[in-house]
């Protein structure tokens, strides 16, 4: 029996059925290729714990954050480095455990651009005013300021909650991805913490150091997970100095090469991250987190991570007696400011011995600086401080003491008028005066012994 034929419609029918499964069966032969390009780079998901030292407790594990493979022969198009980006995004959120709430915008800038990026964004943000107590107090020189940026591979800047990555040629190496991984960890901070609200908050030196200790902290945690995995054997040194140039510009060859400065500018990468470690050992990133909460509010509770988990050792006021009227006719108020006990420690590491200097600094509790100016070579100088005890105000006393013959050469004795108490002298850059009531000690910095014994007779 022969078998039917097909009607001219049913042969259409059985053609387009054919032509549908060869089209199906080669779109599934593409996803599966592709499927496979994209198994030679998978995303790492074996766990990773926190690295301690016993006894103490160790955080919950994380996934390892293996680099992901740079873009070879230095080739950085937008297309590579987004997707480079989105690779060491991931990572960052799994490591740090903060998801974000919002796309962080990214652009992207060739070397020269990023230049002139930083360059305006440094300079914005009033390097002299950022100096400006330092030199006041005298623990830096009065030098012109040069503003000079390193070249991260990316940033995230506050002011605009957005994200630069540099394009062009780049090394194939795991710290330009650190910088990128600290770079997107900011924005997350900024997104859950905002940062820019946070520096607005700190209305000191000494404040505004503790702050920036718990962010750069933060970040210098990530950064050491994301390129060691293991905060055991972690680069510290080289991973401060990555973040530092990343963070910070160069103000000058000479600036640089100031002592002072250089600890002033690693206080926040290096003390920072010892402060955050031990909240993350003692609580994990939830402890960190709530940091920013209820943030550090002095160097102190940084330098002694204990004062500030015990939450009642907080700063103590120091009232100054406002000398405007008393000081005569042309004088202002040039400066009130709290520096910490970082700050007072720096200061006598100037001249003193390391441990002698540090030793009488430890037992700080609060100061205020007040400056008042007549005009560029007139300006007095108080700052008064309160110690924990009356020996660690006879401590620091004693410091001083030793520190200004050494500071200000050559100094000669001088003689309190009147029922006036304290040690005096007059040196090449004025009169000086240390003196001490139970745990108050008073610096005192004038023109003149004459101007001196106004100030003092009015201080407390």
């Amino acid at each position: 029996m022969n078998a039917p034929e097909f009607t001219p419609g049913q042969r259409r029918t059985v053609i387009l059925m054919v032509i549908a499964v060869i089209t199906v069966f080669a779109m599934l032969t593409g996803f599966v290729v592709t499927s496979l390009q994209n198994w030679e780079t998978p995303l790492p998901a074996t766990p990773q714990t926190f690295a301690s030292s016993p006894p103490t407790p160790t955080p919950p594990p994380l996934p390892s954050p293996s680099p992901s493979p740079m873009p070879e022969e230095g080739l950085w198009s937008q297309v590579q480095a987004a997707r480079l980006f989105d690779q060491i995004a991931h990572q960052v959120e799994v490591l740090r455990g903060l998801s974000p709430r919002a796309e962080v915008p990214l652009s992207f800038l060739d070397e020269p651009e990023m230049t002139v990026l930083l360059r305006k964004l440094y300079t914005e943000r009033d390097p002299e005013a950022r100096l400006s107590p330092y030199t006041t107090l005298g623990l830096l020189p009065d030098l012109p300021i040069y503003i000079r940026p390193h070249q991260p591979a990316g940033i995230y800047v506050p002011e605009q909650r957005q994200l630069y990555i540099v394009t062009g040629p780049h090394e194939n190496s795991a710290d330009a991805q650190a910088l990128l991984a600290r770079a997107y960890a900011r924005a997350l901070q900024d997104q859950h913490f905002d940062l820019t609200a946070m520096d607005a908050r700190a209305a000191t030196t000494d404040a505004t150091l503790a702050i920036q200790s718990l962010v750069e902290g933060d970040t210098a945690l990530l950064m050491a997970l994301y390129r060691h995995e293991d905060l055991n054997k972690t680069d510290w040194d080289h991973l401060t100095e990555l973040a530092l140039s990343a963070g910070q510009p160069s103000y000058g060859e000479k600036l640089d090469a100031v002592e002072a400065w250089t600890r002033l500018q690693r206080f926040p990468y290096w003390e920072g991250r010892r402060f955050t470690h031990d909240l993350l050992q003692i609580g994990g990133w939830e402890a960190v987190n709530q940091a920013y909460t209820t943030p550090p509010r002095s160097t102190e509770q940084v330098l002694h991570p204990e004062r500030y988990l015990e939450r009642e050792d907080r700063p103590t006021e120091v009232m100054v007696p406002d000398l405007g009227t008393d000081l005569g006719e042309g004088w202002t108020k040039l400066r009130q400011d709290t520096l910490g006990e970082f700050v007072v420690g720096l200061y006598l590491d100037t001249v003193l011995p390391e441990e002698m200097s540090w030793q009488a600094a430890a037992g700080w509790d609060g100061d205020t600086l007040v400056v008042w100016e007549r005009d560029e070579e007139s300006r007095v100088l108080v700052w008064r401080t309160i110690w924990d005890s009356n020996a660690d105000a006879a401590e620091f006393e004693r410091a001083l003491v030793a520190w200004i013959p050494q500071r200000h050469p050559p100094v000669r004795p001088a003689d309190p008028p009147g029922p006036l108490s304290g040690q005096w002298w007059e040196t090449d850059a004025g009169a000086m005066c240390v003196s001490r009531v139970a745990r108050y000690v008073t610096l005192v910095q004038t023109p003149d012994v004459n101007t001196m014994a106004n100030v003092v007779e009015i201080i407390p």
